[in-house]
């Protein structure tokens, strides 16, 4: 009996034991099941990238193009002298503005004063001969001869008197002009002549910014066209023109000069400030516009990742730059597509998305 009870007693340990190792193994199976399960779910998340999207836009695409070039006045004006004699005095010196009318220089007019008196006088005396000779001749008291004599006399005398007269007024100089002296050239005691340049005077009402483009921009813009200009001088400040003139020949670099008047002109614009203009070319192009960091590699070579259900695909464009921030794409987008915006540098051709901006 007491064998018996051992050895129950035997069986029913080695069957707990028995349970017990089971129950281990089914618990460890169960763990392990719901660990590959969740590592599973945690790969496949893994796997779906987070990206933003956005739709193609069609508008009336447009480029910008941008030129440095250099302000300056629009004309410029040599003063020459039409007198001989010594300089007495000369006003206004290089930077300084003057006035239309504004005297610059005076010669000295001893010479021409005498010369001035001398011939008024002989006008004068020849006007009354002229007067007298034709009361004469009302009276036949002279003969056609004689009284056409006396108006060729006059008509001598009075030119006589009016040249001297501008010889006179030719000993003062001065400027033409409002504007801004560029140039001075003569000095208080200098012996001037004929032709001799005394003064440049720079028209300050009236300045043009001059660029230079090439013979492919050369034909996109056009005479009278907009433009913004930024002087280097003066940050901040944008001033506003229209194209006055297009080159019609080229420099040596093959480029073109352009020259846009200045509508706003300002006291502190100055020639020889450097600068940049902007022009707007509305291109004949037609197409889509995506931002410019939505391509992979370069605008020659161009891939766009494009949305389909909840992968994408990578696709070929045909773009070409607008401006620094935007592409134009003439051909492989539509505006149903979906582009992806951000997050292509994880992504391959069928990669698992998952959209941040719907």
């Amino acid at each position: 009996m007491n064998i018996t009870m051992k050895t129950a007693k035997k069986y029913a340990t080695i069957a707990i034991a028995i349970a017990i190792v089971a129950l281990v193994i089914f618990r460890l199976i169960s763990n392990k099941k719901q660990l590959d399960s969740e590592l599973k779910a945690m790969m496949e998340y893994s796997s779906v990238i987070p990206v933003e999207v956005i739709s193609p836009v069609s508008i009336q695409a447009k480029q910008i193009l941008e030129e440095n070039g250099i302000l300056r006045a629009e004309a410029e004006i040599t003063i020459l002298s039409e007198t001989s004699g010594k300089v007495v005095s000369v006003s206004g010196s290089i930077g300084e503005p003057v006035s239309a009318g504004q005297t610059l220089v005076v010669v000295e007019k001893d010479v021409p004063e005498s010369q001035y008196r001398l011939a008024r006088i002989s006008y004068e005396i020849a006007e009354n001969d002229m007067v007298r000779f034709n009361n004469l001749a009302s009276s036949d008291a002279i003969t056609q001869q004689q009284l056409e004599a006396a108006k060729l006399n006059y008509q001598n005398a009075l030119a006589n008197y009016i040249a001297i007269k501008k010889q006179l007024e030719n000993t003062v100089i001065q400027s033409p002009a409002n504007g801004l002296i560029s140039k001075r050239l003569v000095e208080a005691g200098a012996f001037i002549t004929p032709s001799m340049p005394v003064f440049t005077i720079l028209e300050q009402n009236r300045m043009v910014f001059a660029v230079k483009v090439t013979d492919t921009d050369m034909f996109r813009i056009s005479k009278g066209q907009k433009a913004e200009i930024m002087l280097d001088a003066l940050p901040g400040r944008t001033f506003y023109g229209n194209i006055r003139s297009i080159g019609v020949t080229a420099d040596l670099s093959g480029r073109y000069e352009v020259e846009i008047s200045i509508s706003a002109q300002e006291a502190f614009l100055r020639g020889g400030m450097g600068g940049k203009a902007i022009f707007e070319i509305e291109m004949q192009d037609t197409g889509v516009v995506i931002p410019r960091k939505c391509i992979v590699g370069s605008i020659k070579d161009a891939t766009v990742f494009v949305l389909s259900d909840n992968s994408v695909t990578s696709r070929k464009i045909k773009a070409m730059a607008i401006n620094e921030t935007e592409i134009l794409i003439t051909e492989g987008l539509s505006v149903n597509d979906k582009v992806v915006l951000s997050g292509q540098i994880n992504l391959a051709d069928g990669s698992k998305v998952r959209i941040l901006n719907r």
